[in-house]
Order: C-alpha cells, then sequence, then structure tokens
C-alpha cells in the first residue's frame, strides 16, 4: 500500500483538508445563489434560516471594499494570511494542530476565492433563537470557526503534559 510520510504526508493532509473545504464552501455558495433570492428568508431548522447576503467587507462587514483600489487591497491582504496560514499548517508539529491549521486555511481560501470571482462574499447561513438573530454567514465561516476549536483542543493543557512528557496522546 501507498504511504505518505514526511513532508510530503503533510502537504496531502493540508492540501486534501483545504481543498476539500474550499471546494465545499464554494458549490454551497452556488447552490445558494441559485436558489435562495437575496433578503427572502426560507426556514431550513429551528435554529437556521437561509438568508442570501453579500458582504463587501471582512467579518461582520467590517472595512466594506466597494471601489477596485478596496478591493484590490482586500483581496491581497486575504490571499497573503490565508497562504501564511497553510504554510503555519505545513509546519505543524502535530496532526491535531496541522488539521485545525488546514480547515481554517480551506475556509479562508474558499472566501477569498468567492471575493476573487465575485468582488463579494457570499453568506447564506442565519442563525437565530427566542427571535434574537445573529450573523449570516457560509461554511467557510464553519471550517474557520471548526478549525480554531481543534486549535483550541490542541492546546488543552492534558494534550500539552503528554506531548512534553513523550507520551502518547490520548
Amino acid at each position: 500500500m501507498f504511504s505518505l510520510s514526511g513532508w510530503a504526508g503533510r502537504a496531502a493532509t493540508v492540501a486534501g483538508v483545504a481543498g476539500a473545504a474550499a471546494a465545499i464552501d464554494l458549490v454551497a455558495k452556488a447552490v445558494a445563489e441559485a436558489w435562495l433570492e437575496e433578503g427572502a428568508v426560507k426556514g431550513a431548522l429551528p435554529f437556521v434560516d437561509l438568508s442570501l447576503s453579500f458582504n463587501h467587507g471582512i467579518s461582520f462587514s467590517l472595512f466594506p471594499a466597494h471601489d477596485q483600489s478596496s478591493l484590490a487591497l482586500l483581496l491581497a491582504i486575504q490571499g497573503t494570511l490565508t497562504c501564511l496560514v497553510a504554510g503555519w499548517a505545513l509546519a505543524a508539529g502535530g496532526g491535531l494542530e496541522r488539521l485545525g491549521l488546514a480547515a481554517i486555511a480551506g475556509g479562508a481560501a474558499g472566501n477569498f476565492v468567492d471575493r476573487l470571482m465575485d468582488g463579494v462574499v457570499t453568506d447564506y447561513l442565519d442563525l437565530h433563537t427566542g427571535g434574537i438573530r445573529w450573523f449570516t454567514f457560509n461554511l467557510a465561516d464553519v471550517w474557520i470557526s471548526a478549525g480554531v476549536v481543534l486549535l483550541l483542543l490542541d492546546g488543552l493543557p492534558l494534550r500539552r503534559r503528554h506531548r512534553s512528557a513523550g507520551e502518547p496522546i490520548p
């Protein structure tokens, strides 16, 4: 059986996770754009609606890019940060850290490609409960959040203690 180890294994893991996350995100955005009308709300679950919107800025629409120069700057920053996170994932010492960083890189890549193609990021998932609505987001944001959770889990004191003692990590 063919097995990748060392740098090739790390690269395959990062490329596979990041590529899959970005691809799933971009397909979901295309389906949302084809199926939903901007501003219309479709109930999906008791706490999630589908509601198409377009984000011109970064998180929570901060620093919107409405002209070509601000869009180019935003893309340059977003692309650079995505590459840095992917590089960090390649250099990561542990599998959980690498997986978390690859998920973050994949989500960031999905949003980068979406912004590159359309000039905006497509959002369509709308969380709510008890009359309180949070923000609208997409699967790229889910991958980024999941990656952060994996990094937090990797940094738990129990995991660090096992790592420093050279013991297998449970």
